[in-house]
């Protein structure tokens, strides 16, 4: 087994506004549009996803943060679900679904996901990497025009803990 020590990651070549726009340029090109309180709130570092709603949960937009420590193909981040992918806690993973579920479905505005640090492991990946998750907020995400609810979009932290080898 590989040990990686925890330290805090290098983030010095983290463009805030350039994440920032990269993301209102997919919402662009999908006419797609998400609360502005969620751009508001993203920090430096901030992993961001877009995810179609429950019940598929497939991602549909990344940055690059996760991407450098995941070990999936970009491909089998956005044809298989989330929680096909990886794993946490029983009591994380059904507040984290209660929460998105009711942001996705309800909620108006970006909200601080109000989640405990916790553990992801990668679980159809042989090497079952092992991340800190520092969740941050959650919005709506709507199609432009109808405003028609079709996803939602995350912000969080994540930090490589250990990897099996």
């Amino acid at each position: 087994m590989k040990v990686f020590n925890k330290r805090s990651p290098d983030y010095s070549q983290y463009d805030l506004q350039a994440e920032k726009d990269n993301l209102r340029k997919f919402l662009d090109e999908n006419d797609l549009w998400i609360p502005e309180s969620f751009y508001n709130n993203i920090r430096v570092g901030d992993v961001i996803d877009v995810y179609n709603n429950p019940p598929d949960i497939s991602q549909i937009y990344a940055n690059k943060q996760f991407k450098a420590l995941c070990s999936y193909s970009e491909e089998q981040m956005k044809d298989v679900p989330f929680p096909k992918l990886f794993y946490r806690s029983d009591d994380v993973q059904l507040a984290l679904i209660k929460q998105m579920t009711d942001v996705a479905l309800n909620k108006d505005d970006a909200v601080p996901w109000n989640l405990k640090d916790h553990e992801l492991v990668e679980t159809l990946h042989p090497n079952k990497r092992t991340f800190e998750i520092n969740m941050g907020w959650v919005a709506p995400c709507f199609k432009k025009g109808t405003n028609e609810r079709v996803a939602f979009a995350s912000s969080l932290k994540v930090g490589l803990i250990f990897e099996w080898g």
